[in-house]
This record gives structure tokens, sequence and C-alpha cells, in this order.
């Protein structure tokens, strides 16, 4: 049977007393570029270069940015990565490409092919993570990064098709500059409605947030391997019960001196998660159900190969992906769309976090209890 869920007759009066105390960001100033570095705009949408590090896999340079995404108009947006556009180019020449799999939470454009699940809706901004690789052989590495690409946005036509449209080509100059992140926009403020605003290491996802709760180091300078373990609480934020599912092989993490971890060992299978179902291409796992307001814990590792007798970093940036399913009236199941989420200065030795649901203001409170006394009245 498909996923349904019957909301009670003050539910949806609490949707209404939300609105009514001005949580709904509906109304807010159009997003702009104004203020904000590695930020570039469109009549559309604003794109901004939110984080962007390198690191070495193996012999291989590597240069990861994730670039956020915020929809400009009064209507919903899609956008889709035109296959083959991304490249890094450093101030020494060297080009950075993409490989197989490189682009994540932003559906692909290919000629007539589309992939319509990055949707955002009007204000609604979303990340997406883009690797770039350069075999370094002898040459000379550069110091800073300029990063082009580009984005179509898609179009939907009658009867649940969908053809390409405008495409844009952006272009950030100085993305990154070596070993390091991208300068947050100076003025960077939460998003009316922001599901994260005031939470630690928290990333929104659409219907759900994303909190690290924890990230355990495992191993020394001694040991062969070194691995963290990270624990990260979902929850659903939307008034419909939700499905997720980690893709298979997204987990991954950079350290602050540029080594990169990942799940295991390339082309294995990916056992590094556990409490959350996996997706790969031919399969996904609807077991991680989340109703409204709840929350649930899962456990992910990531491990850095050969790094015995050298330095250990002491500070991470963590990037997984998580894709929201669906239970069709067949009993299949669809993989819908797909989240990239993005996590910065994370350390040993952070402070605990609350991994439930972050409390509602005072009059938000007030306003569902009365709600609900209303209707016991009856």
């Amino acid at each position: 049977m498909p996923i349904s869920h019957r909301v009670p007759p003050w539910r949806t009066l609490v949707v209404l007393a939300i609105t009514a105390v001005g949580l709904d960001p509906a109304g807010a100033a159009t997003p702009s570029c104004a203020g904000q570095a590695n930020c570039t705009e469109t009549s559309s949408f604003v794109a901004t270069v939110s984080d962007f590090r390198t690191s070495v896999s193996g012999n291989d340079r590597v240069a990861t940015a994730t670039m956020r995404f915020q929809n400009k108009l009064a209507r919903p947006l899609i956008l889709g990565y035109v296959t083959g556009s991304g490249v890094v180019t450093d101030d020494k020449g060297n080009r950075y490409v993409p490989g197989p799999d490189s682009v994540r939470g932003l559906g692909a454009v290919s000629g007539s092919s589309v992939d319509a699940k990055f949707t955002l809706e009007p204000g609604e901004a979303s990340d997406a993570r883009f690797e770039f690789t350069w075999k370094a052989s002898k040459a000379t590495l550069g110091t800073t990064y300029d990063l082009d690409l580009t984005v179509q946005e898609i179009e939907a036509l009658a009867g649940g098709q969908y053809k390409p449209g405008k495409e844009r080509v952006l272009h950030f100059t100085n993305a990154g500059q070596k070993g390091g992140a991208a300068a947050a926009p100076a003025a960077a403020a939460a998003p009316a409605g922001d599901p994260c605003a005031g939470l630690q290491r928290c990333a929104s996802g659409g219907p759900f947030t994303a909190q690290v709760v924890s990230l355990t180091p495992v191993g020394g300078p001694a040991d062969r391997h070194h691995s963290l373990k990270l624990n990260l609480s979902f929850r659903n934020v939307s008034t419909q019960p939700i499905i997720l599912g980690y893709k298979s092989g997204s987990s991954a993490a950079i350290d602050n001196l540029g080594n990169g971890y990942v799940y295991g060992r390339p082309g294995t299978h990916d056992t590094s998660f556990s409490g959350i179902g996996l997706v790969t291409g031919r399969a996904a796992d609807p077991s991680f159900v989340l109703n409204p307001g709840e929350s649930r814990n899962a456990a992910f590792s990531v491990i850095r190969f050969n790094s015995g007798g050298k330095e250990l970093g002491t500070a991470w940036t963590y990037d997984v992906v998580v894709n929201q399913l669906e239970i069709l009236p067949s009993q299949q199941v669809r993989t819908g769309r797909e989240y990239s989420l993005h996590f910065t200065d994370l350390s040993g030795n952070m402070p605990a976090v609350s991994s439930g649901a972050a409390a509602a203001p005072a009059d938000l409170k007030k306003a569902v209890e009365d709600l609900k006394n209303i209707f016991k009245k009856k």
C-alpha cells in the first residue's frame, strides 16, 4: 500500500497557527549575492560556493566544492548539471575534471535526457557537491582555484514529461585556496524558517534536518589506518511521514591537512553505516521511516588508509548523500530527491548536542496547546 497519513483536524489548524505566529517564510526578501563572496546569480537562482577544499587520493589530487542553490522565483525551479561541463583550474594551469559519479545532490542533463529530482520550492535552498580530479604527476601545484560549470533549468511538461530549458554558465574566480575552504558569506544569515537555525553542526535537507551528534576518531599515528565514527540525528520537519536511505559510497571526509577519508576500498560493498537503509543503483531499503517531528539516529564511519607514521588532522569536513524514498502502490520502492549534506569544523572533542527536536517558540507552543484544548472540549 502507498504511504498515507491522515491529518487530524487540530493539526490542520496548527499549520494555520504556525503561519499566524510568523514562521512561514513566505514574503521573505528575494535572495541575492549582495555582500556574499564566491556567489553568482541569474534571474532564477543564486549559487554560492560555500566550501572548497583540496585533498589527496592515492596519486590523484581532488578538489571538492559544495555549492548552495537558492530559488529566486515565485514558482518551483528544477535544475540539472550539464554532464561534463565542470572544470577546476588552478593558477598554474592544471585542470581538475569530474569523474564518474562526481556530482551529488544535483541531477544530470545529457542531451534530451534529464534528471528532474532537484526541485526547489520558492525561496528554498539546497546543496550539491562536486568532485574534480587531477593526476598530479610531477607538475607544480597551484594555490588558488577557479571553478566553472553549467547548470540547466528543466521545464515540466504535461503528462509528467520534462525538457531542458535555459543553460546557465557559472564561473567562480578564486573559489578556494590551497588546503582551505571558500570564504563564507560575510553576512550569511539563516533563511527565514530555516529548521537548522540555532542548531550546531546541522544541515537542512528539504523535509528533514541532519545533525552531527558526535564524532569519534579511532586509532593514532602508530596504527596502520585512521578512521572516524560519526553519529547523525535525522529529524522530520514536515507534516507527512518520510522515508530516507543512505546512498552507497557517498560518505566521505577531509581533514584540515587535506587528507581524504572514504567509506572503504573503492569498488567494494559499502558496510560503513548502521541504523539506516542502503540505496544502490539496483535496490533501496525503505526501513528508515520518520513520522512528523520524529528523530532517529544513524551511524557512519570513514577511513584514511595507510596513515601510520603520518601526521593526523584535528578537524574534519564531512559529506554524505541521503535519498528520499517512496513506496508505490505496487510495493516497489522509488528513489526520489537526492540530498547532499555537508558539515564543517568537526572535531573529536566537540561538546555533546541533543539529538532531539529543537524546542518550539513559546508562542507557537501556546497556540498548539490552545487548539488541542478546543477539540478536547467538543
